[in-house]
């Protein structure tokens, strides 16, 4: 015969003392707070009393992530992989038919016309983490690059837009051919090629040809490969009163001189610009 387990929920004669606590089944008792039956993961009935409720959030998080290891485990393979490997392949294999066709390259010569746009689109690039941030300088900050300092860049600025020359150095710095150009914007004198009297940004009394020529030089330094844009000058109004400059490429019969006619090309806006490009820069 199986021995009859004592019930521990009744009193006994060694708890009747004065202040002894009434034995009494779980949710029987006076004041005592129940709570309802929920399950634990295994499926066991469980109180849901807050004693219980880290361990069974935690058995739902565990069961939450086998399913979804089981959901990935039980996915078909995905194609796309299958579908980019015909062009990767294609891409692995146009520098060795490049190198094959010319012998020395394997961009087929397209890297001096290609690298040096992406590479400028890059620094000013928003999605750049290092993109370069253009500043904006008065004449007399601007005038702080002028090449005389070794510890300092070289800048020009032209039609208030500057840009960084330091690698040519010989020829904008101080000894250098065009070094009057350096630190300031003297975009008239890139136009008439008058190094003497138009060293200023006053554009007023220039032709349509003129003016065009001034665009061909801001895209010779912007899709320049060793110059970037840094930022841009605000340069004082001009006065719609004074004078406009003379046009010192005419002599005082009306001729122009032979002298001017050897800078910045013989027609305005034709061809590249010429103090640069007869330098080798």
């Amino acid at each position: 015969m199986s021995q009859q387990l004592p019930d521990v929920y009744t009193n006994s004669d060694i708890d009747n003392f004065p202040g002894a606590r009434e034995r009494s089944r779980p949710g029987e008792g006076d004041r005592e707070e129940t709570y309802p039956m929920t399950h634990d993961a295994k499926g066991n009935p469980v109180s849901s009393k807050p004693a219980n409720q880290g361990v069974l959030a935690s058995q739902r998080k565990r069961l939450e992530h086998e399913r979804k290891l089981a959901d990935l485990a039980s996915r078909p393979p995905s194609g796309s992989s299958s579908r980019y490997t015909p062009l990767l392949l294609i891409f692995l294999f146009l520098p060795l038919l490049s190198s094959f066709l010319t012998g020395t390259s394997y961009t087929f010569h397209l890297a001096p016309h290609v690298v040096p746009p992406v590479s400028k689109w890059w620094r000013l690039s928003s999605i750049n983490p290092n993109r370069s941030t253009l500043r904006t300088f008065t004449p007399h900050q601007l005038s702080r690059y002028d090449g005389k300092r070794e510890d300092r860049p070289l800048y020009i600025a032209l039609a208030g837009d500057v840009y960084d020359v330091s690698a040519n150095r010989r020829i904008y710095g101080p000894g250098g051919s065009y070094s009057m150009m350096a630190g300031r914007d003297v975009s008239r004198a890139y136009i008439t090629g008058c190094f003497k009297t138009d060293l200023t940004h006053d554009l007023r009394g220039l032709s349509k040809n003129d003016l065009q020529a001034l665009e061909n030089w801001k895209k010779f330094f912007a899709s320049h490969e060793q110059y970037r844009l840094v930022g841009h000058v605000k340069n004082p109004p001009i006065d719609p009163n004074s004078p406009i400059p003379p046009d010192c490429r005419k002599d005082e019969d009306g001729t122009q001189g032979e002298e001017e006619q050897t800078h910045a090309g013989k027609k305005a806006g034709h061809g590249k610009p010429g103090p640069v490009k007869a330098t080798g820069s």
